[in-house]
């Protein structure tokens, strides 16, 4: 069950990724007839390789709204399924071009950065320790001011009673909400702006990045001092 869901999962990422294209010619399927060899023939490149294949595939089954691995594998016999209109022939990075980053997942990528390669990182637990509360800073300059600070602001973050993380908190690259962190982040990776009355889903973190950024955090939980006491 979990594979299926691991496949399902990759499926959906791709499909968030993938070009745009319109509908071209139609296909009639035939007896023995998938994706995989549809996608095959297609690409018609015998150099292919099964990166190039499986996002072409994909490609073929976003076009035809085939979202699900159910639905690609329960295709029948004189199913007419449209073929992308132009057929992209060379790589597998032209087919599945990402969209161009939001402010929130470039900003979330260089805390990434900074937690897993920053040397100068240090936490600290807000009191009471009952909140749960965590603060990461680092040593930052900012080369065109020359501002320099040994507690820049990183990500804030909470954990839930069994130490798992739940909620954090960082800053965009533009500066948004200046009462605040720009960006609220949960377990799932989904990001909302803040300052918000009711904050919706901007963008969502990779969740291979997020699970990175989580198990660093928790981590580092365990090196926290209090930053304060009333």
């Amino acid at each position: 069950m979990s594979g299926n869901m691991d496949v399902q999962a990759y499926v959906n990422y791709m499909m968030e990724r993938l070009p745009n294209v319109e509908k071209g010619e139609t296909y009639k399927l035939k007896k023995g007839d998938n994706l995989w060899e549809m996608a095959k023939r297609e690409l018609n490149n015998p150099k292919a390789t099964n990166q190039e294949i499986s996002e072409y595939m994909l490609l073929i089954a976003k076009l035809n709204n085939l979202e699900t691995v159910d639905k690609m594998n329960n295709l029948k016999v004189n199913d007419e399924i449209y073929l992308p209109e132009k057929i992209m022939k060379n790589t597998a990075s032209e087919i599945s071009q990402p969209k161009e980053q939001t402010d929130a997942q470039k900003s979330f990528k260089q805390v990434k950065n900074t937690l897993l390669s920053d040397k100068s990182i240090r936490i600290t637990q807000a009191y009471p320790k009952s909140l749960n509360l965590y603060h990461v800073y680092n040593n930052y300059k900012d080369e065109k001011t020359g501002y320099t600070s040994c507690f820049h602001p990183v990500i804030s973050f909470n954990l839930d009673n069994n130490g798992k993380f739940t909620k954090g908190s960082f800053e965009g690259e533009e500066d948004i909400y200046s009462f605040g962190y720009d960006y609220n982040v949960n377990r799932k990776g989904d990001v909302t702006p803040n300052g918000r009355w009711a904050p919706s889903v901007e963008c969502q973190i990779p969740a291979q990045d997020m699970q990175a950024v989580i198990e660093r955090l928790e981590d580092l939980t365990q090196t926290a001092t209090i930053s304060y006491q009333f």
